[in-house]
């Protein structure tokens, strides 16, 4: 069938996704409040591609591409910074820990993130013996994840989005921490997929698995798209840079890496648009656009989906809520009525001494020995 007679399940456009190289937790959170000049990282950097109906794509790159975070964004569990991404149909990523709670049992993941994806309980009741029994967790099953090694979490996670029937499958390297015999049943699984036609982005480093299982390739260099197209030209082209790459030196390596990194760290949305215009031209053989053609790419290599900086009346809010929390946590903490706050506001703070803490203790469990 053509492309065009085909649904496009994923579309992609102009998408980027920025982090912002904060030290610890604190100080992203001081950035949302106050002016700060941490560096800035594009993990991707204007991806733009279209995936059909029952069309399966590997993702290919070094470590640190942005292969993961592009899926991510695909899966709907990370937001991009600009850009759009048009999904039509149920996804299911398949990555270690995705969705996955630690302080819960393999049975309790299997039950809640399957109701996360839209199972209701009768139908993870007449699955779940299914589940368990494809994932060879055995007894582990009620133990709680914590306690599993990266290969068991990645079977869990496996079995369960395989058994809830999504149209579009994300695998992110779920397959490459299993053991030899659950790979060889996850890609018959996958295959199973394929025949009923559904659309599937599959992430991995193992080429062998790629040239067997993809229509397409989607090749991520630092955040960008370097190739897209058949397996065989893609993978070809990628095979002969891993050859020339491994040629260099260990200096020349490094400082390749380096200057990648650097235009990361540099991009910017106006690179973007400057580059789709160039590519556009390229396209349509003209050296002039036209005015509107030039002002919609404009607004969607410039389309964020959240503000660099919170505005004042939202840092406001935010204020106003915290206090109103620490108040209302205080009254109820420490016992305090309105006319005593009223009276003395600054019981709010000097009541959490230890020695008014003590009395508060002593006072709560006396009114517990008189209500018994």
């Amino acid at each position: 069938m053509a492309e065009e007679e085909r649904q496009v399940k994923v579309r992609a456009s102009y998408v980027t996704k920025q982090y912002e190289m904060a030290p610890t937790k604190s100080d992203k959170m001081k950035s949302l409040f106050f002016k700060t000049n941490f560096p800035k990282f594009w993990a991707v950097r204007g991806v733009n591609f279209e995936a059909f109906e029952g069309e399966t794509i590997a993702i290919v790159g070094n470590n640190g591409s942005g292969k993961s975070t592009l899926m991510k964004m695909v899966a709907g569990i990370v937001p991009p910074t600009s850009g759009e991404i048009e999904i039509n149909g149920e996804t299911s990523l398949i990555a270690i820990n995705a969705g996955l709670k630690g302080n819960m049992s393999g049975r309790e993941n299997i039950r809640l993130k399957a109701l996360m994806l839209g199972l209701t309980n009768e139908e993870i009741d007449a699955k779940m013996d299914e589940i368990i029994a494809f994932s060879e967790l055995g007894d582990f099953i009620d133990q709680q994840v914590k306690s599993y090694s990266s290969g068991m979490k990645s079977k869990l996670g496996f079995s369960i989005s395989v058994h809830t029937n999504p149209d579009i499958l994300i695998v992110d390297e779920a397959l490459s921490v299993g053991d030899a015999t659950f790979n060889r049943k996850s890609l018959a699984k996958i295959k199973e997929f394929q025949q009923q036609g559904k659309t599937i982005f599959f992430v991995s480093h193992s080429l062998g698995q790629v040239r067997e299982m993809a229509d397409r390739v989607l090749w991520m260099h630092y955040g960008e798209v370097r190739m897209f197209g058949p397996t065989e030209e893609v993978m070809n082209a990628y095979d002969k840079f891993i050859a020339d790459y491994k040629a260099l030196s260990g200096k020349e390596q490094t400082k390749y890496r380096n200057e990648y990194r650097t235009a990361q760290q540099n991009f910017s949305l106006d690179e973007l648009y400057e580059k789709s215009l160039k590519r556009e031209r390229k396209i349509t053989g003209n050296d002039v656009l036209p005015a509107e053609i030039e002002t919609s790419i404009y607004k969607s290599t410039h389309n964020r989906h959240s503000a660099e900086r919170w505005s004042v009346v939202d840092k406001t809010i935010l204020v106003v809520l915290l206090l109103l929390t620490v108040f209302v946590a205080d009254k109820v903490i420490l016992n305090l009525g309105m006319k005593n706050i009223v009276e003395h506001p600054s019981h709010l703070i000097t009541n959490w001494s230890p020695e008014k803490i003590h009395e508060l203790n002593v006072e709560h469990m006396a009114d517990d020995l008189s209500a018994k």
